[in-house]
C-alpha cells in the first residue's frame, strides 16, 4: 500500500503514511489485510505497482474506473479470492501476458475505454480456471483476433474493437442477456440463437455480417433490443416480437417494407446460404433476380444467371478459387431451370437427391470439386458431369444422360461381359427365392398357420416402408442441417421417461420435457398408427420452411424408433383453454376482448405468412383452437401441421383425396367438391370459424356471466349483428370495445362464405382488422347457416369489389 501511495501521482484525500493503510479512504480491511480497494472517479493519476498480486493476497474487489492511471496493468494472477476488477475509462497502455491467470472466482471484469491500449487479442488461457466469470466489458480496448470468450457470460461488452472472424462462438453462451459486437470487423453469418434464450440486448451494427436473419432470432421471447444496421444482410426484413426495439436500415434486404421476398430472389438466397462466403463473388440487390442481380466483378465471365420470361432457366459458376461450401437442395425450387453448371470451385458434400426432380434440366456439371457420395438417377435427358471428384460413387442403375453421361472413380459403368452377366444372375437368383417363398406359404397356409406369418411379414413390410419414407425424407430435404435430429433414448431423457404429459390429440401425445440445457420444450410423440409417416413427413417439411413469430417454432426431431418432434415450450397452453364453454371456469375463460383482438390479428398474421411469405405456400387445413399456442404474452402460434399441404404460391387449387380437418372448423369445399375446391380459401374459413367460436364463448360470459353449455351458432351472430343488440349487452365494454367487437364478428362472418371467392385473402382479412370499423363492408348471411335468404341484402355487389376477392390470389 505504501509502494500505491508513491505511485499515484495524485494522492487520494485522507492517505498519509502516518494513518494506518486500513483507514484510508476507499480501503476496506479484514484482519488489517486489504480486501478491496474502491476510488472510482477520484481523478487518480499515476502507475498501479505491478506486483499487487504479491502481497494483496486478500483482495477481491479493486473499482478505479474513470480515472487517468497509466502504465501497464498490473498483474492479478494467482489472488484466488479475486472477484471484481473494474478499471475501465483510464490510460493504460497493455496488458501483460499472463496478467489475469488462476483467478478463480473471478466474476466481473471492466476495461472499457482504454483507448491507449496496444493491440492485444482476449487471453483466453487466462480464464480457463475463471468458472464464475459473468460480466466481461472490453469495449475500446483495441483488442484485435477473433471472438473466442468464455461460454457462460451474462454480459458481453466487445464493441469498438477490431475483431474480426466469425461471431458463432455466441450462439453457445446459453445464459448470455447482453451482447454488444457492433463496430467491429466481424464476418460471416449471424448463428442460430436458440440456445440464447435469456439475450434481451443484441448490437451486432456497422460490422460485415452476411446472410439470412436466422429464425431463431425471431422467436427468441426474452428479446428487447437488437440493433442490425450497417451490414451486409439479405433477405426479407425481419418481423420481431411486439415491444422489441429493432434497428434494421440499412443492409441489403431484398424490399425497403415489411414483406416476403420474390420467391425466386429467396431462393437464391438460400442457395448461398450452403456457399461459404458468396458475396465476395456475387450479389443481388433489389427484389428481382433477373434484373436485380449484381455480379461482381472479382471473377470476370466465371459467373453466370440467365433468365428467360423473368424465370431462371441457366446458373453457372467456375473455377473461383475464395467460393467453397455444399449444393444447395434449394436448386430443386427453381422449377424452370434447364442448365446447372458448379465447376471447380471446391464444392463438397453430395450432390442432393432434390435435384433429380427438376422437370426442365437438361445439363449438371459439377465436375472438378470435391464432392462424396452416391450420385443420385437422373432422368434421361440430363446430361451428367461429374468428373474429377475422386470421392463421388457413380450410382449402378441406368444413369441419366446414356451415351453423354460422364463418371468418375473407378466404377466399372459399361462394356464387360461380367457386368452384361450380372442381370441376369439377378434375375435367375429372384425368380428361385420368389417360387420357394410360394412353397412355403402355401405348405403353411395347409397348415392353418397363415395367419401368424402374413402378419408378421406384413408388419415388417409397413414398418420398413414407413422407415425408408422418412429416412428418404430427410435425405432428400437434408433437414439434418438447420434442424437438430435426436435420438430416442435422448428423447425420452429429456421428457423424463414420458411422465409430464401436456395433451393428447389424434395425431399423437404432447410431452412437457427440458434439453440439456435446461430450456423447457414440448416433445409431440407420433401415433404409430397413423399412415406411414405423412403426418410426421408433412408437419416435418411444413414447418422447416417457416420463419415468423406467429408460427411454432420446431427445434427438432427423431424418428428412430418413435418418430417425435421438438418443438418451443408454451406456457399459456392452447387457446382452447381461454375459450368459454361448460365446464370452464369464468376465471379461466374471461380474457379481455383487446387481447382477444390481438390474438385474432396474431393468427392472421401467421396464416398470411403461410399463405403468401414462405417460398411455397402452405395449406394448414386443421386451424382450431387446439392448434393456436399460446406464450407467456398471450402471443398466438399456429402449431400441428400434420395435414398441412405444400404447393406452389401460383397455385390456388390443390387436389386432395378424402377430407382432412375438424369437425366445425373444415370449409365445405373440402367435404364437398360441389362447393368448390381446396385452396388457401379453406383456411380463410377454418379461421373465421374459430374467430367465431372465440367471440360466441365471450359474449356468453359478458350477457350471463358465467360460462353455458349453450354455443353461440354463426347464423346467431349474424341475427345480432342485424339487431345491433348484442353489444351493448357486454356490460363493461367501452365504445371502442364495442367497434372491436363488431369489427372482428363481421370479418370472421366474411371469412365463412359458401363460395370460396366470396371469402377475402388473408391479407385482406388482416387490412380490415387493422382498419377502422367502417372500412369493413357488411357481410351476407352465411348460407350453410340457415334455413332461409339473408334478410339484409345491403350491396352486395359492391361488397365483392371491396373486398377485391375476385381479384386477391
Amino acid at each position: 500500500m505504501s509502494q500505491l501511495l508513491k505511485t499515484l501521482t495524485t494522492t487520494p484525500i485522507n492517505w498519509s503514511s502516518n494513518t494506518h493503510y486500513c483507514n484510508w479512504t476507499g480501503i476496506d480491511c479484514q484482519f488489517d489485510r486489504v480486501v478491496a480497494i474502491k476510488l472510482p472517479s477520484s481523478s487518480l493519476s499515476g502507475r498501479l505497482p505491478p506486483y499487487l498480486n504479491s502481497t494483496l493476497i486478500s483482495l477481491t474487489h479493486i473499482d478505479l474506473h474513470n480515472n487517468s492511471l497509466n502504465g501497464p496493468l498490473p498483474y492479478f494472477s494467482n489472488l484466488d479470492l479475486l472477484e471484481i476488477v473494474s478499471l475501465g475509462h483510464n490510460k493504460f497502455s497493455s496488458v501483460p501476458e499472463s496478467c489475469f491467470e488462476y483467478t478463480p472466482d473471478l466474476r466481473t471484469l471492466n476495461l472499457s475505454n482504454n483507448l491507449h491500449l496496444t493491440g492485444w487479442e482476449f487471453p483466453l488461457v487466462d480464464f480457463k480456471t475463471s468458472a464464475y466469470l459473468d460480466t466481461l466489458d472490453l469495449e475500446a480496448t483495441n483488442m484485435i483476433g477473433q471472438l473466442d470468450p468464455k461460454t457462460f457470460l451474462w454480459y458481453l461488452q466487445l464493441n469498438n474493437n477490431r475483431f474480426e472472424g466469425t461471431i458463432s462462438v455466441i450462439s453457445t453462451m446459453s445464459n448470455l442477456s447482453q451482447a454488444w459486437l457492433h463496430s467491429n470487423k466481424f464476418t460471416g453469418r449471424i448463428p442460430s440463437m436458440s440456445n440464447c434464450t435469456n439475450l434481451s440486448d443484441l448490437q451486432l451494427q456497422s460490422n460485415f455480417l452476411i446472410g439470412l436473419i436466422p429464425p431463431s432470432l425471431l422467436s427468441l421471447s426474452s428479446l428487447n433490443i437488437i440493433s442490425l444496421e450497417q451490414n451486409m444482410l439479405r433477405g426479407p426484413i425481419p418481423v420481431f416480437h411486439k415491444g422489441v426495439k429493432a434497428t434494421l436500415e440499412p443492409n441489403n434486404f431484398c424490399r425497403s417494407d415489411v414483406g416476403p421476398c420474390d420467391p425466386q430472389v429467396m431462393i437464391l438466397l438460400e442457395i448461398f446460404e450452403a456457399f461459404d462466403d458468396p458475396y465476395n463473388v456475387f450479389s443481388i440487390e433489389g427484389n428481382n433476380a433477373c434484373t436485380g442481380g449484381k455480379w461482381t466483378d472479382i471473377s470476370p465471365n466465371r459467373v453466370l444467371i440467365r433468365c428467360e420470361r423473368g424465370k431462371i432457366v441457366s446458373f453457372k459458376i467456375w473455377n473461383i478459387a475464395p467460393l467453397t461450401g455444399t449444393i444447395s437442395p434449394t436448386f430443386s425450387n427453381l422449377t424452370s431451370l434447364v442448365n446447372l453448371t458448379l465447376v471447380g470451385i471446391n464444392l463438397n458434400g453430395s450432390i442432393p437427391h432434390s435435384l433429380t426432380t427438376l422437370p426442365e434440366l437438361q445439363l449438371l456439371d459439377v465436375s472438378n470439386n470435391n464432392l462424396s457420395g452416391v450420385v443420385p438417377k437422373f432422368a434421361s435427358k440430363v446430361k451428367l458431369n461429374t468428373t474429377g471428384n475422386p470421392s463421388l460413387v457413380q450410382n449402378m442403375t441406368t444413369q441419366g444422360g446414356g451415351e453423354n453421361a460422364t463418371a468418375s472413380g473407378d466404377v466399372e459403368t459399361r462394356g464387360s461381359s461380367k457386368a452384361s452377366l450380372r442381370p441376369v444372375i439377378w434375375i435367375a437368383g429372384a425368380s428361385l427365392i420368389s417360387v420357394g417363398f410360394v412353397i412355403l406359404i402355401v405348405i403353411i397356409c395347409k397348415r392353418k398357420r397363415y395367419p401368424i406369418l402374413v402378419q408378421w411379414w406384413f408388419f415388417r413390410k409397413t414398418k420398413n416402408s414407413t422407415d425408408h419414407d422418412v429416412e428418404d425424407f430427410i435425405q432428400r430435404f437434408n433437414l439434418s442441417v438447420p434442424i437438430k435430429q435426436y435420438r430416442y433414448a435422448e428423447v425420452k431423457r429429456m421428457t423424463n421417461s414420458f411422465r409430464d404429459k401436456l395433451g393428447q390429440g389424434g395425431y399423437g401425445v404432447v410431452y412437457k420435457a427440458s434439453l440439456p440445457d435446461g430450456r423447457q420444450v414440448a416433445v409431440k410423440i407420433i401415433n404409430e398408427s397413423k399412415g406411414n409417416g405423412e403426418e410426421f413427413i408433412n408437419e416435418v417439411a411444413s414447418i422447416s420452411r417457416t420463419s415468423h413469430v406467429n408460427i411454432v417454432a420446431l427445434l427438432g426431431f427423431c424418428y428412430e424408433n418413435k418418430r417425435a418432434l421438438i418443438y418451443e415450450f408454451m406456457p399459456k397452453g392452447s387457446l382452447d383453454n381461454f375459450i368459454c364453454k361448460s365446464g370452464f371456469s369464468d376465471v379461466t375463460c374471461n380474457l379481455e376482448w383487446k387481447t382477444m383482438y390481438q390474438i385474432a390479428i396474431g393468427i392472421a398474421r401467421g396464416l398470411e405468412y403461410l399463405h403468401q411469405g414462405c417460398i411455397s405456400r402452405i395449406l394448414h387445413l386443421d386451424i382450431k383452437p387446439q392448434n393456436i399456442l399460446l406464450d407467456e404474452d398471450f402471443c398466438p402460434k399456429i402449431s400441428d401441421f400434420g395435414l398441412a399441404k405444400i404447393c406452389q404460391r401460383k397455385d390456388s387449387i390443390v387436389s386432395m383425396l378424402g377430407t382432412r380437418g375438424t369437425i366445425g372448423f373444415i370449409a365445405p369445399e373440402v367435404f364437398s367438391r360441389t362447393y368448390g375446391g381446396v385452396s388457401h380459401k379453406s383456411d380463410v374459413y377454418s379461421y373465421g370459424m374459430l374467430i367465431i367460436e372465440m367471440i360466441g364463448g365471450r359474449k356468453n360470459y359478458d350477457t350471463r356471466g358465467s360460462c353455458t353449455s349453450e354455443m353461440l351458432f354463426p347464423d346467431w351472430i349474424y341475427k345480432d349483428l342485424e339487431l345491433s343488440n348484442n353489444f351493448e349487452n357486454c356490460l363493461s365494454n367501452s365504445e371502442e370495445e364495442n367497434d372491436t367487437v363488431r369489427k372482428i364478428t363481421m370479418v370472421s362472418l366474411w371469412c365463412i362464405q359458401t363460395n370460396p371467392s366470396d371469402r377475402p385473402s388473408m391479407s385482406k382479412v388482416l387490412e380490415m382488422l387493422q382498419g377502422p370499423l367502417q372500412s369493413v363492408p357488411y357481410p351476407p348471411k352465411p348460407f350453410l347457416y340457415s334455413s332461409e335468404m339473408p334478410s339484409l341484402q345491403i350491396s352486395y355487389e359492391s361488397s365483392n369489389n371491396l373486398l377485391e376477392t375476385n381479384s386477391i390470389p
